[in-house]
């Protein structure tokens, strides 16, 4: 009954509905080759990161060294001198030729386009971005793009995904599976990292936690990190010494560091923002090739400064996790990083905003626990502990995934010692900008455009009752053979409602109201209520789900349930009509507004 207390309906029992067979009712059997085409994709992403990682490398060695070659290199070591200024110019404008004539899904970094296509477009992705966004990704990182290779590899990932889905003619529901597939295996292989890979899918792009969809998520995941494994090897991207705390008493200015790394992720999504605002409203013709330009000659400047701030810094967040920076260059770094990022990002380009945040929050994580040391010399551990915590923190602010961050910087760096400061950082700084930022920098540029995003979610509340909770108990039951007289006279226009028509022996026929009594012309007195019974109901059993049930009313298109026994004659115990089901969103609202244990809306109990 909705009247009863939260605790009660919680509680549910194990259902006494009958079943013929258990195979295919907590998962469907579709979900096992969904599962094989979520291998393949896991097949793909892992080559199509591998892919865009090597391109990568072979246009930071021609735009900086003037050699073409594969080696794993960086363009911090470069000696160009001042003309370091226009090698970002270059890759600005190639992007920049491409968003305005081919693609302009290729603007940006990615996760908020595959975001779109899940939640607006029935996960459809076009084959341009499959084609284009690696290509755009590495010219602008090769040039100097201050990005990482994460979030244009997901989109790719993503991009496969939906293509494919769409090819072997999967449903939307099951296409979306696929997109987020390909999305974990791009980020799975670029990292070596396959449970952060799994739980970027679920927080930023599938939104919900059901075996259906992230089995086949980690199955794909697995398969791309067994290919970046075939690649380079089992060694973490980022090694780090053996962290451990002080003491217990160290968390404090972990959480402390939290609540900082929180302001820092507030004042990168409220720059990129007005910055994006800025260059979107530039006047000047064909700003899409332009903008992208300015923002690289700016980067440029920075970058002549602070040549750290080119390319993806996976060398520079080494140095940071092994204490081999001096507080100014951390600080310094960090700052030009901040700015680069976000008004190359604001202005057009393509790339991914992961290891960008890792190098702003480790370098001021990592001054952070400098300062504290000259205050509290014998609570702080390593600055470099601190710097592992903020780049986690800073991520999780930002993109509104705190449990991605956790794991990712935990299977980064493969130090167990790291996972309680971890979370006690992220967390706080997690809860810090949710506090005053409405919008995260994935939902950003979707906000803007008029799209309604939400990244949190719970359980339904329409699954978390049974459809005996919500019937009434109370009601008239008319036999099928009675007369329409017979009703007439011995019923009350108050008693009239909705009303089971059963046999002698209590066995449902259908369903009156009272208007059914009123539409018989001329009226027949002697017209029996058998044949006036209508079908248009559903029949549930006590013990079901009002999820499930509503979805029978759906695809039956009715607004009236009949609930009969589970076991022997089909005896009607309860009827219910749509706007019961609705009303449990008045039990949604009480629990999450209870104070004081006192509920702002008042119950109502059913039939009593």
């Amino acid at each position: 009954m909705l009247g009863s207390s939260s605790s009660e309906a919680m509680s549910t029992p194990e259902s006494t509905i009958p079943r013929k067979s258990q195979f295919g009712v907590g998962l469907e059997p579709q979900v096992i080759k969904v599962c094989g085409y979520a291998l393949l994709m896991g097949l793909i992403g892992g080559l199509v990161a591998q892919g865009l990682l090597e391109l990568i490398y072979l246009f930071t060695n021609l735009f900086f060294y003037g050699k073409a070659s594969f080696r794993i290199t960086y363009p911090a070591n470069h000696h160009l001198g001042v003309w370091v200024v226009l090698i970002p110019v270059i890759g600005g404008l190639l992007v920049g030729v491409m968003v305005q004539y081919w693609e302009p899904t290729l603007k940006g970094h990615g996760i908020p386009e595959a975001m779109e296509a899940v939640l607006f477009s029935h996960s459809r992705m076009r084959t341009r971005v499959a084609i284009l966004k690696p290509l755009a990704t590495a010219f602008a990182i090769g040039t100097g793009g201050p990005f990482g290779a994460e979030g244009p590899i997901i989109q790719t990932g993503a991009a496969f995904g939906s293509l494919f889905g769409k090819a072997v003619g999967l449903t939307p529901y099951y296409r979306r599976v696929l997109l987020a597939a390909g999305a974990a295996a791009g980020m799975a292989a670029t990292f070596t990292a396959p449970l952060a890979g799994v739980l970027v899918a679920i927080e930023l792009l599938l939104f919900e936690l059901r075996a259906r969809s992230f089995i086949p998520v980690a199955l794909a995941s697995a398969v791309a990190t067994g290919v970046r494994i075939h690649f380079v090897g089992w060694a973490p991207l980022f090694p780090t010494p053996a962290f451990k705390l002080t003491g217990m008493t160290e968390l404090w200015l972990f959480a402390l560091m939290g609540v900082l790394m929180g302001i820092v992720g507030i004042a990168m999504i409220r720059a990129l923002s007005w910055l994006e605002d800025f260059f979107d409203h530039l006047p000047i013709k064909r700003s899409l090739i332009w903008s992208p330009a300015i923002g690289a000659l700016i980067l440029g400047i920075v970058g002549y400064f602070y040549p750290q701030v080119f390319g993806t810094s996976y060398d520079t967040i080494r140095d940071m996790l092994n204490d081999r920076l001096t507080v100014g260059s951390l600080l310094g770094i960090s700052i030009a990083k901040f700015w680069a990022l976000v008004i190359s990002l604001g202005s057009g380009t393509t790339g991914g905003v992961f290891a960008p945040s890792l190098v702003v929050g480790g370098g001021i994580g990592a001054a952070f626990a400098v300062g504290c040391q000259h205050v509290f010399p014998h609570l702080v551990s390593d600055p470099a502990f601190y710097a592992l915590a903020a780049m986690a923190a800073v991520f999780g602010g930002i993109a509104r995934a705190p449990f991605t961050s956790i794991v990712f910087l935990f299977e980064l760096s493969h130090n167990p010692n790291s996972l309680l400061p971890l979370i006690v950082c992220v967390m706080i700084s997690d809860g810090f900008v949710r506090l005053f930022s409405r919008d995260s920098i994935m939902t950003l540029k979707l906000v803007k455009r008029g799209l309604i995003v939400l990244q949190d979610y719970s359980v339904p509340v329409l699954m978390r009752a049974r459809i005996d909770q919500v019937m009434h108990k109370e009601f008239n039951v008319i036999q099928a053979d009675d007369e329409l007289r017979t009703i007439l006279k011995n019923s009350s226009s108050e008693s009239l409602g909705l009303m089971p028509v059963v046999e002698k022996d209590g066995t449902l026929v259908g369903i009156v109201e009272a208007y059914d009594l009123l539409r018989v012309e001329p009226p027949d007195h002697h017209f029996k209520m058998r044949e006036l019974a209508r079908g248009d109901y559903v029949l549930a059993y006590a013990g079901e789900t009002v999820d499930q049930v509503n979805r029978d009313m759906l695809l039956k298109n009715v607004e009236n349930v009949v609930v009969v026994q589970s076991n022997g004659p089909r005896n009607p115990i309860g009827i219910a009509r749509a706007n019961d089901i609705l009303q449990l969103r008045r039990w949604l609202m009480e629990e999450e507004n209870r104070e004081s244990g006192t509920a702002v809306i008042k119950k109502t109990t059913k039939g009593s």
